[in-house]
């Protein structure tokens, strides 16, 4: 099976691809930038067996729509999934095809996932959201500080037992390899001076427009 998910919307686009790769025991990523296709048939072979019999997974990240290069029939027990960062054409190539093309509303929760994926454009712009329809400030604070806590959490690998979905877990360690412990700590730090001056009455757009230029970056 080949799944394609695109569009502008990133932060559920990326939210759906969490979920699906939870599906799988055995995945890997590359990029799909300067991808060839004699490069990815070399490298399917290589991720279509399991020891253990589970199905495996393809990621191939930034997919531009070059179908010619995607083949039709993919080797026994392997499927692809194509992740872009905006809406492609489609192919001849039989997809399933999931399309984020608006951004849907708001919420602290997606605003955290945007930051600890470090998708600075996508957290800008659902902060600037959230400010417009007067979310609490304590709100956004409390779901940003939990976020990093729980990244910090899967550093120390004791995310294992918790209550928390699978998927979710998933979604937690996949955005702690994006973060280092002393990045965690600053960005901490960032977030409870960010705090500090909220309730001093500096303006809550400056505020977290400064804190996600800070810490949402590569």
């Amino acid at each position: 099976m080949i799944y394609l998910i695109h569009g502008q919307n990133q932060v559920d686009s990326r939210r759906f691809l969490s979920k699906l790769k939870s599906n799988y025991q055995n995945i890997e990523s590359i990029s799909g930038k300067h991808l060839t296709g004699d490069e990815l048939k070399r490298t399917l072979p290589k991720f279509s067996h399991s020891l253990f019999g589970d199905k495996s997974a393809l990621l191939i990240e930034g997919f531009k729509g070059e179908w010619p290069i995607i083949p039709t029939k993919l080797p026994e027990g392997l499927d692809i999934i194509l992740w872009a960062e905006d809406k492609v054409e489609l192919g001849k190539v039989e997809v399933k095809n999931f399309l984020f093309h608006r951004i849907t509303k708001a919420t602290v929760f997606k605003l955290a996932d945007a930051i600890l994926f470090k998708r600075e454009k996508e957290a800008l712009m659902l902060a600037a959201e959230l400010i417009s329809t007067k979310e609490p400030n304590e709100k956004i604070i409390g779901a940003l500080g939990r976020g990093f806590y729980l990244v910090y959490c899967a550093k120390e690998d004791t995310l294992t037992g918790s209550q928390l979905a699978t998927f979710a877990q998933k979604k937690i360690t996949d955005q702690s390899k994006l973060w280092s412990k002393i990045g965690l700590k600053k960005a901490l730090i960032y977030l409870l001076w960010s705090d500090v001056a909220l309730k001093e009455g500096a303006k809550a757009n400056l505020v977290f427009t400064s804190f996600v230029s800070r810490v949402a970056v590569t």
